[in-house]
């Protein structure tokens, strides 16, 4: 089969199906309407054109979209398609399929594993954009970025977002204090199907870590949404140990991991109450659904012997008395 044309209007590219969409938390509202999938992804093209630099081109470009999901950002780049080209990975292969079938072309996309590396040459990406994914990412975070550093070019540029200060409330219900943030993971075991673990970044932790490979451009933080940065990689070579070793001399590194410990015991302890009152609950639910079964029963007892003394009243009954004794006696022979 012949591959359809490039499209140039990303209203003219097919929509995923809700399902898919709603595993990036883009579905809404009592219609389930798409609108949202769409808007937040026009905006998030909106906002990475805007932070790069007056001298970017598309021209001639390679960009890799790290955690693409159905496309959600990626089909609002069909324009630049023409002359760029733009590639989508992800971990959920449903998200994938469905987007190697409708939207590729314009577009490439590949499944990628949970852990690194990308199945992508090095040096082989002018631009990376990494969109609520770090924001996820716990113990793999070194060895991912270590990658996206592999694959980019020479003074290569990646954006991604964060979790910073404008959802401290929402994420970790906590006021913001970034002396007791740096690294800090909630919700660790929660599975990817319910979204995953939470990783709130301070400023001047992705500084000092992501620092080491990435010269930190532009940092900004938005009110009620994640924060985002701006980095150009740097020509350095680093290990995983490097990137992760806490800063020297800096205080805050301590105390953002006794922070933790302590976000983990009442995280911990909310589990348990949830667990104990699921537990309740379903002793709750196994009580009540005895007593309807004993009301139950007691019903049909109550009408049975209704039915019983109906009959026993009756005068068939009465005049039917004789025979019934004499049908005892031969059965039973031996007695009276």
């Amino acid at each position: 089969m012949a591959s359809p044309p490039k499209r140039s209007d990303p209203a003219d590219l097919p929509l995923p199906p809700l399902e898919l969409a709603d595993r990036v938390g883009a579905v809404s509202g009592p219609n389930e309407s798409l609108e949202p999938f769409l808007a937040f992804g026009h905006g998030v093209r909106v906002l990475i054109e805007s932070v790069l630099p007056q001298t970017w081109s598309w021209e001639g470009r390679r960009v890799l979209d790290f955690g693409c999901g159905a496309g959600r950002v990626l089909r609002h780049f069909s324009p630049e398609s023409a002359n760029a080209q733009f590639v989508g990975c992800d971990i959920d292969a449903p998200s994938i399929t469905w987007l190697r079938e409708h939207l590729c072309p314009p577009f490439q996309a590949f499944v990628n594993a949970e852990t690194p590396p990308l199945a992508q040459p090095t040096a082989s990406f002018d631009l990376v954009y990494a969109v609520s994914v770090f924001t996820h990412i716990t113990d793999e975070w070194s060895g991912w970025l270590l990658d996206l550093h592999r694959l980019l070019k020479e003074d290569g540029l990646l954006v991604a977002s964060v979790i910073g200060g404008g959802m401290s409330e929402e994420i970790a219900q906590e006021p913001w204090d970034p002396d007791r943030i740096g690294m800090n993971v909630l919700l660790r075991s929660r599975p990817w199907a319910e979204g995953g673990p939470n990783v709130l970044i301070s400023e001047w932790w992705l500084r000092a870590h992501w620092g080491r490979i990435f010269e930190v451009l532009q940092y900004w933080e938005f009110d009620g949404g994640q924060d985002l940065v701006l980095l150009r990689r740097r020509p350095v070579h680093a290990s995983r140990e490097d990137l992760e070793r806490p800063e020297p001399g800096e205080a805050r590194e301590l105390e953002f991991l006794r922070h933790n410990v302590r976000q983990l015991h009442r995280e911990s302890a909310g589990l348990r109450e949830a667990a104990g009152l699921r537990e309740a609950e379903g002793w709750a639910r196994a009580a009540a659904e005895a007593q309807a079964e004993l009301k139950g029963t007691r019903i049909k007892l109550a009408r049975a012997r209704a039915r019983l003394v109906s009959l026993t009243g009756s005068a068939s009954w009465r005049l039917t008395a004789l025979l019934r004794r004499a049908r005892a006696g031969l059965r039973n022979p031996d007695e009276g």
